[in-house]
């Protein structure tokens, strides 16, 4: 079954410290199913749910506020402004976009709460996997692969929006609630060891049924993308000085590369033809998708009192213009524009611009500009909502475009940037791949050097080939504070156009207040807040 298709209704989460902990009082009370903690875990379909329910958090976006993660990255970054219909409308996403949140913000909380959700159930399942009855041979190795995967990925989420954060590998008892922060060092080898546990262990091959299940591939990829932020940022920024760790591997970058060349020459993933070609629910988990999170119209789940139980994707409605009167497009909450900075990116004759943003302008798109907030008349295309598309139940909440977490293309230009000082041969060879589709086979790509002016063309082509994909803003961060600081300070504008970077920050989030307060203080609050 595909993990849209599935709900894990076999889990009863009872949360404390926004992270952790089922309490022993509530599993006392009169089950209102047979199916609970003590007498589950027992089958491979026990199993098999109990890994499904880690999938699920993949979805939320709204566990304080809205917060979907693409469009937070953006609006971190020089791609996007806060939006919304005016200063007070999700003022959280506001003041974010100029890294000055109140330490008591919905968004920072929702973000936080949700990964360590997502964390907490991986725990509890490889906590219990030793007492399934597995008689499927090699399924045990499979869903404790992707429950280390989805670990890895929800930690990583987290130690790049707020840097220091508490390791838990298990499911805690309440002596033990009161976590400090650890060495981000430390974190960063977590991950690296789950994503590298599953790059070994996961199917090389994810069957139609089973779409948005993680493969070796996808395990390899994020693993390189964790390589790259650790060396730019983590090294670069928060002083790390030990090389990545799997347990007792060091990763050299010749592993890496090895492993970008392994995606690259045995996933069977390769680029779509026409970059148009990828978007909409009529692409969705084509061959150039190495990893993509799911969603659906699937409206029996829930509602606006339970936000983080729809299958939908927020980001959709929050990115549309207000009031539009269009045949093709539908109205939205008009949050994210688009940056002046972002469509004078792309170069003449790239055809990934017309894909990539809604140009109000060009297409004579009728809307109501005066109730769009920091309006640019720029909108990221690729997710805007569009009336064949719309939910015929709880609209808003139900979205059914997927988000992508990891495409081909990807691979390619973090293989370019890898292979930049040692193999200029090969670089030229990644790069070339994905300008060639945007451009066309006659193309002739700009030639890398082994210098500052060579990673600019690598940056500038991954601005253009992820427009509001959200990574923007951590690339940005993988070359340094300064740099980070003067791309962003450059997209900005007059007020209200004036969203900066605030180096005192390193870039981070604030850890919520109530988070500090649940730890008895252990936490402390990032630099900058």
């Amino acid at each position: 079954m595909s993990m849209r298709k599935i709900k894990n209704i076999s889990i009863i989460l009872f949360m404390a410290l926004g992270i952790v902990a089922c309490t022993k009082d509530f599993l006392e009370l009169q089950p209102l199913t047979d199916r609970v903690e003590d007498n589950f875990y027992k089958t491979e379909k026990d199993a098999f749910e109990a890994v499904v329910s880690i999938y699920d958090v993949l979805q939320w976006q709204t566990g304080g506020g809205y917060h979907p993660w693409d469009l937070v990255s953006n609006i971190l970054s020089d791609d996007a402004f806060a939006g919304g219909s005016g200063p007070g409308d999700r003022p959280g996403l506001v003041r974010m976009g100029k890294l000055s949140n109140f330490v008591t913000d919905e968004e920072p909380l929702g973000i936080w709460k949700d990964r360590f959700s997502g964390i907490y159930r991986a725990n509890l399942f490889l906590s219990k996997v030793d007492g399934v009855d597995f008689k499927t041979e090699g399924l045990k190795t499979r869903l404790t692969a992707e429950a280390r995967f989805l670990r890895g990925y929800f930690y990583f989420e987290l130690v790049q929006f707020y840097g220091n954060v508490p390791l838990i590998l298990k499911p805690l008892a309440p002596s033990e609630y009161q976590q400090s922060a650890a060495d981000p060092a430390d974190v960063y080898n977590q991950i690296a060891s789950d994503l590298y546990y599953a790059y070994q262990n996961l199917p090389a091959t994810i069957t139609a049924a089973e779409k948005g299940r993680a493969s070796k591939w996808a395990a390899g990829a994020l693993l390189a993308r964790v390589y790259l932020f650790h060396k730019g940022y983590g090294k670069g920024v928060l002083n790390i000085t030990t090389d990545l760790k799997a347990d007792d591997k060091t990763f050299t970058e010749t592993d890496i590369e090895t492993i970008i060349d392994d995606i690259v020459e045995n996933s069977g993933h390769g680029l779509v033809a026409n970059y148009a070609n990828l978007w909409g629910v009529d692409n969705e988990n084509n061959n150039e998708s190495i990893f993509e999170i799911q969603h659906t119209q699937k409206a029996d789940w829930g509602d606006w009192g339970w936000r983080n139980g729809t299958e939908g994707n927020w980001a959709v409605v929050m990115t549309g213009f207000r009031g539009v009167e269009d045949p093709i497009y539908e109205s939205g909450w008009s949050f994210q524009p688009a940056s002046q900075s972002l469509a004078d990116e792309f170069e003449p004759g790239d055809s990934r611009y017309s894909v990539s943003i809604l140009d109000a302008a060009a297409e004579s798109l009728v809307y109501k500009p005066e109730n769009c907030y920091q309006h640019t008349g720029y909108a990221f295309k690729k997710f805007y909502p569009r009336k064949a598309d719309r939910p015929a139940t709880n609209d808003a909440l139900n979205w059914p475009y997927n988000r992508p977490v990891i495409r081909f293309a990807d691979v390619l230009l973090m293989g370019a940037e890898l292979y930049l000082d040692n193999n200029l041969g090969k670089a030229q060879d990644y790069y070339s791949r994905v300008r060639k589709r945007a451009f066309g086979d006659a193309h002739v790509a700009p030639t890398l050097t082994n210098d500052q002016a060579g990673l600019d063309l690598i940056y500038h082509e991954r601005r253009v080939e992820f427009a509001g994909e959200g990574l923007r803003y951590w690339d940005l961060l993988r070359r340094g504070l300064t740099y980070a600081e003067t791309k962003i300070n450059a997209a900005a504008g007059a007020s209200p156009l004036d969203e900066t970077f605030s180096s005192a920050t390193k870039g981070l989030l604030p850890i919520p207040q109530t988070e500090i307060t649940l730890s008895g203080n252990k936490l402390k609050q990032n630099a900058g807040y």
